[in-house]
């Protein structure tokens, strides 16, 4: 455990293209066996074929939540536009982490209305998913708030396992995020049975900068 332990500080969701280059089956075996849990199995598609089956529902799903003014509202509501808002929230999703540079939130507001389209996003997705080496998605056995957990225990050991390899990770879950999807995607799959709860995207790729979190002692309370 102490390759995964050592990782902790570097690991983090690198949302930018990958290199496209295939891991190789040592890798590949580790992150799995790193995902694996009580109930719950990653699969790991590395096939083009099947990872375009799994940017088909990708776009379905973000088609889905960019035509949902709800979902936008709250999407931009965690986007730190400039350093001074992260730095006094210290959490959301800075647009540092995706590339962008810092300007203030009335100029951010009013890219969001260019950017936050259907086309552009899908075509961003489009690039991302092309660009990695493989998707991981995480099934568990029973839909259960005991699995729930366990599922996120095993991606955090697979994101743990993956930074001390030099491999990157990042969400791709629309196909689950949307409730009408899920079943069409584990069909998709061909899974028999269990329930996918979490797709992430893996590959080599540079690091990023990092969102700001909140120390703990200003979230729990004792």
């Amino acid at each position: 455990m102490a390759p995964l332990f050592d990782a902790i500080p570097n690991r983090q969701c690198t949302r930018n293209e990958y290199d496209g280059q295939p891991l190789s089956a040592t890798e590949l075996n580790l992150l799995e066996k790193a995902g694996r849990g009580e109930g719950v199995r990653v699969i790991l598609l590395t096939q083009p074929t099947e990872m375009e089956t799994v940017l088909d529902f990708v776009i379905q799903g973000n088609t889905a939540q960019f035509n949902n003014p709800n979902f936008l509202k709250e999407l931009k509501s965690w986007i730190r536009f400039n350093d001074r808002e992260a730095n006094r929230t210290g959490d959301g999703l800075s647009g540092r982490t995706t590339g962008n540079p810092s300007i203030p939130r009335w100029l951010g507001n009013l890219f969001s209305k260019l950017l936050f389209r259907v086309k552009p996003e899908n075509d961003k997705n489009a690039r991302h998913i092309r660009s990695s080496a493989g998707i991981a998605v995480f099934v568990s056995e029973v839909d259960d708030k005991t699995h729930w957990v366990e599922v996120g225990r095993c991606y955090e050991r697979f994101a743990l396992q993956a930074t001390a390899l030099g491999i990157r990770n990042a969400f791709a879950n629309q196909p689950v995020e949307e409730a009408s999807l899920r079943p069409k995607f584990a069909r998709a799959l061909g899974l028999a049975e269990g329930r996918p709860d979490l797709v992430v995207r893996f590959g080599r790729g540079p690091e990023m900068p990092r969102s700001l979190r909140r120390p703990l002692d200003r979230i729990i309370v004792a």
